[in-house]
């Protein structure tokens, strides 16, 4: 039986309440955001900050979206590497890059202060293989051109690695203690949150005004921070294919150094101890797919292996899964939607959504005024045209979720665990069916 885990550690320090009205009647602001994860909730404080009126609609509740399920890791190296970026961008934009996702560590570091469990922690890129000596001191080299700094001590405390080198002050934090600090820094500028509260897909054009909750928003800006596409533009959806990753908290015997690690095998396995008070306690991830090519299952077991392999491992604490959207040039999208003149979106922001979400928030504010540099070209959302491989992979795509999303299996539902759902035939009827936290089961068409 098919399953997917979305129990993240943090809910678990940090319950999700709903503390906010439903939007109702007729709203205005200068902007709406569409979502109050990181991304959203960076790019209202931008907006209020800059003296713009700002109205925050969640679908859900603060914290009950992609952000959650991140591992909290934050780092300005780049996910294909350093040599890839510099050959895709350029030094003078790809090393621009680098600098604004250090800049957004600093952001986060400043909003948090100590209540978010911000730290300063080194982070190691390493290869298990001592074959890929020569390759790993070539990123090395080119991690410095981008302006990262690079350690001179290339022995990685971390088992198995074999080279690889060290990059200074990277972070780790709480991710829904931070939002919440995100929330109050929010409200003291005087926007205005609503939960319980979807918005309506900004479709038309002009687009002044969407139905939001049981309301409606009328507005100059709308800034879509959904996570993934938001707006009909079918160019977004095929330049931004969906992924699952995976993730475990263990309580090991042998906690490596307070760290990030991330090796460079492709999908690549990361790591970092949860926090300073936990020594023990140390969380992994990795095991990527493509969403509906892959068992989250096996996927989770290969990765609990992964890190028996490495440690001796007391207890698995927690598991779950989180969905990411890969641009298909590696770049994320971040700027006007395609077509439309008032509509920003801000969605492919890969597996390091914390520094790009916050990233985002600037690049954004300053193209609605019109300060504009060549990266924000390079991350427009128009750039991109559908290409015979991108209809492609997205048939694949869309033929393994039918896969999943239609199977005519009969399921069990007294065979959920709290936080696992699946789809399949009950009493002859295909359904939807999961268990929540407080383990009270859930069935829909």
């Amino acid at each position: 039986m098919p399953t997917a885990i979305c129990d993240p550690w943090w809910r678990h320090q940090t319950p999700l309440v709903q503390r906010f009205a439903t939007l109702t009647g007729a709203q205005s602001a200068d902007v709406l955001v569409i979502g109050a994860g990181i991304t959203g909730l960076s790019v209202a404080i931008e907006s209020a900050l800059r003296g713009y009126s700002v109205i925050v609609c969640e679908a859900e509740a603060v914290g009950a979206g992609t952000t959650a399920g991140s591992t909290g890791h934050l780092d300005a190296h780049p996910e294909e590497g350093p040599r890839a970026l510099l050959e895709k961008l350029g030094n003078e934009d790809a090393t621009a890059y680098t600098q604004r996702r250090l800049q957004a560590i600093e952001t986060i570091e400043r909003h948090a202060g100590s209540a978010a469990g911000f730290s300063r922690v080194p982070a190691y890129y390493y290869s298990e293989s001592i074959d890929d000596e020569d390759a790993i001191r070539q990123e090395r080299e080119a991690a410095i051109v981008l302006g990262l700094t690079v350690g001179t001590d290339d022995k990685v405390p971390f088992p198995r690695a074999a080279c690889g080198y060290r990059i200074e002050n990277m972070g780790r934090i709480d991710v829904l203690r931070y939002l919440d600090r995100l929330v109050e820094m929010a409200l003291q500028l005087g926007v205005r949150m609503f939960e319980k509260s979807l918005v309506e897909s900004p479709t038309s054009v002009p687009c002044t005004m969407l139905q939001a909750g049981d309301g409606r928003v009328t507005f100059e800006h709308v800034i879509c921070a959904t996570h993934c596409n938001y707006t009909a533009a079918p160019l977004l959806f095929a330049a931004t294919p969906p992924y699952q990753s995976y993730a475990i908290v263990a309580k090991v015997a042998d906690a490596p150094a307070d760290a990030l690690f991330w090796d460079n095998s492709d999908p690549y396995f990361y790591s970092r101890r949860v926090g300073s008070a936990e020594e023990g306690l140390v969380l992994f991830g990795g095991c990527d797919h493509r969403t509906g090519t892959g068992d989250p299952v096996l996927s989770l077991s290969r990765l609990e292996e992964w890190a028996r392999e490495r440690f001796r491992v007391e207890a698995i604490v927690q598991r779950w899964s989180a969905e990411l959207f890969e641009p298909t040039d590696g770049l994320p999208m971040i700027g006007r939607a395609p077509g439309m003149d008032n509509v920003w979106v801000a969605t492919g922001l890969s597996g390091i959504g914390l520094t790009q979400g916050t990233m985002a928030a600037t690049m954004i504010l300053d193209a609605i005024i019109g300060q504009e540099s060549t990266l924000h070209s390079k991350f427009s959302p128009a750039r991109l045209a559908l290409s015979t491989d991108w209809l492609t992979a997205q048939a694949e795509a869309i033929a393994n979720v039918a896969e999943r999303v239609l199977p005519m299996s009969a399921i069990d539902v007294e065979t959920l665990r709290a936080g696992e759902g699946t789809v399949g035939l009950v009493n002859g009827t295909r359904v939807a069916v999961c268990r929540d936290a407080q383990n009270r089961l859930h069935q829909r068409s």
